[in-house]
């Protein structure tokens, strides 16, 4: 079983990818988004399956606060066997070694981890230094490149040949320099949400979709809690781009914001 947090379709994708090679590969396997799941499902799930895998994205080689908790509510074990991957734009150093030290420290076996690289995800205004696209095309082309890695991990732990990408002093060092300076100001950042009112039709998907509960609908308004993950699933999916960041809203000469790396995806499908 692969359980995953996915803010706007990058890990969902790697995750479903990944299960469909093992299961190619004459290994049972399926893949779940943590937000489905009850306690109760999350420790049956665990005692039903021999091997578990973690997934996340990425953000500044840290996971997503909503993976740390979950993690953290897992009751611990004696020697599961276990895998974490992390997705990512560009390099994390050592991102999946940070998910795999919370897993050992509950008792896991992990030996397998690996991190695959994906589209850029962050469209918001004030990164318009940062290139983004949902050219169709263009997407295809990463994640047929992802795609062999993904076979490649999925032959690795098929094969019972262990593989830890990013355990090693270069991977920590590089991490740690965006780690370090994240963690620091990462509740800083927890509200920088924010909503346009006139844009915004009161749909209620924004607040359907927000992981963290950060966004609530209190009368005809959006309201936000200051518990933001940064997910950007808000901002991604709205219909009306009614969502800002940093108070800034959408910019429409960049295109639509990012929404996953095939068209078909939809973060309802998560929930």
């Amino acid at each position: 079983m692969i359980l995953y947090f996915s803010g706007t379709g990058n890990t969902w994708w790697a995750a479903e990818t990944l299960a469909a090679e093992l299961r190619a590969r004459g290994i049972e396997t399926r893949s779940r988004s943590i937000e489905q799941l009850t306690p109760g499902d999350t420790g049956c799930i665990i005692a039903e399956n021999n091997v578990v895998g973690i997934a996340y994205p990425i953000y500044g080689s840290d996971l997503p606060q909503v993976m740390k908790d979950f993690i953290s509510s897992l009751a611990p074990v004696k020697g599961k066997k276990a895998f974490v991957f992390c997705t990512q734009w560009l390099w994390s150093g050592d991102g999946a070694r940070v998910g795999a030290q919370l897993l050992q420290g509950l008792g896991y076996q992990v030996s397998w981890a690996e991190h695959f690289c994906m589209p850029n995800n962050v469209s918001v205004t004030v990164a318009s230094f940062l290139p983004y696209t949902n050219d169709p095309g263009k997407l295809a082309r990463r994640l047929t490149k992802t795609a062999v890695k993904i076979k490649s991990f999925a032959g690795r732990i098929a094969d019972g040949r262990p593989f830890l990408r990013g355990f090693n002093l270069a991977a920590l060092l590089t991490g740690n320099m965006q780690r370090l300076p994240f963690r620091r100001f990462f509740h800083r950042l927890r509200d920088d949400i924010g909503v346009d009112l006139t844009r915004c039709t009161n749909c209620g998907s924004c607040t359907f979709l927000c992981p963290s509960g950060n966004l609530i609908q209190e009368g005809s308004e959006i309201k936000t809690q200051g518990v933001c993950i940064l997910c950007l699933r808000c901002y991604s999916f709205c219909q009306q781009m009614a969502v800002t960041y940093m108070k800034k809203p959408h910019r429409l000469s960049r295109g639509k914001p990012y929404q996953g790396p095939v068209e078909q995806f939809h973060p309802r499908i998560l929930k």
